[in-house]
């Protein structure tokens, strides 16, 4: 895989001598649309707002692109193009503007690209469930758009972009039509199937641990594993979420544009404040180590788990008396 990796850097090369600094700008700042942290608040966006299916959709996709993502890093440990290119070797790059290849902001094993695997589940998600063109149209363009800044910038090889779309378009194919039948049956087994799929991860990647990594690599993985643990959470969380709303909850999407943007925010201070006080009362720790890793992990899952169980189940609640307050 390295071999095939390394293949493809002379491409590389060949689109960093077409940089301008303003395309360079724009691409830095666009690229920021495909982190693994914006899908979450996408998909809830769309769940409270437009439709629970379709934000559920997005979700589920994101879920399952970035535990199979986390764990194609751990299994494969490829490293970035600026490690894998034999002029760079031995040289400390700083930072985008002192190397042809390397860009910022990027940190860990390269394959697959994670911004990737993310912006083609969110935005490509977006794009497959509502055929409204402001939707449709803008999430076609990210879909395509974030993985080239990947290339532009240096950051992954065309490798690293390729197996990630393709990973993307293959589970949003697959979760489609099981959010897209009638009744419950399909989206349960859907989330119930991103929940254990990622749990799975998590049990083949302790069983597979290397035997001896270096200090950085040890690092990567343990961030690896605490991530596959914080996804496990974050599954079971909307998976309840989904019952919740089916058995009890019932709660509108529709809303005056005042209360839809009270749902948002109530909703995004609600999970981050669980999340932060969660991991503040059962001391999670920084740096995450091979020695913390399960500890750090197990209260990121916690932590996951309430914030967003809290957001997608507790929060809708409040929704039918911010409609009478419109009302009103």
């Amino acid at each position: 895989m390295e071999a095939l990796a390394s293949s493809t850097l002379p491409f590389l090369h060949s689109l960093a001598d077409l940089r301008l600094p303003v395309l360079t700008w724009i691409f830095e700042k666009l690229t920021l649309l495909g982190d693994e942290k914006l899908f979450v608040a996408v998909a809830l966006i769309f769940f409270w707002c437009v439709s629970k299916r379709g934000g559920l959709y997005v979700m589920t996709a994101g879920f399952s692109a970035a535990s199979l993502g986390e764990s194609f890093k751990l299994l494969f440990r490829i490293p970035r193009p600026w490690v894998l290119d034999e002029s760079l070797e031995g040289k400390v790059v700083p930072s985008a503007r002192e190397s042809t290849l390397l860009g910022e902001g990027a940190v860990g094993w390269s394959f697959p690209s994670g911004h990737t695997l993310i912006s083609v589940a969110t935005y490509g998600g977006l794009a497959a469930w509502f055929r409204e063109k402001w939707i449709m149209i803008p999430g076609i363009l990210l879909a395509v758009l974030i993985p080239f800044t990947r290339l532009y910038l240096g950051v992954h090889t065309p490798l690293d972009i390729l197996c990630g779309a393709l990973l993307s378009i293959v589970i949003l194919l697959l979760l489609r039509p099981l959010f897209r039948a009638p009744g419950d049956a399909g989206v349960r087994a859907a989330l119930i199937g991103s929940t254990a799929l990622a749990a799975a991860l998590l049990v083949v990647l302790y069983v597979f641990r290397p035997a001896s990594l270096s200090e950085a690599d040890s690092e990567l993985y343990a961030t690896g594993i605490k991530n596959l643990w914080q996804l496990v959470g974050a599954a079971l969380a909307a998976w309840l979420a989904f019952e919740a709303d089916t058995r009890w909850i019932h709660f509108d999407t529709k809303a005056v544009w005042w209360v839809q943007l009270i749902k948002i925010a109530g909703g995004s201070i609600l999970l981050l404040g669980l999340q932060t006080l969660v991991k503040k009362l059962f001391g999670y720790t920084k740096p995450v180590t091979l020695d913390n890793m399960t500890r750090n992990g197990i209260i990121s899952c916690a932590a996951n788990f309430l914030g967003l169980g809290a957001s997608m189940i507790l929060w809708p609640l409040c929704f039918p008396r911010l409609s009478a307050l419109a009302k009103k």
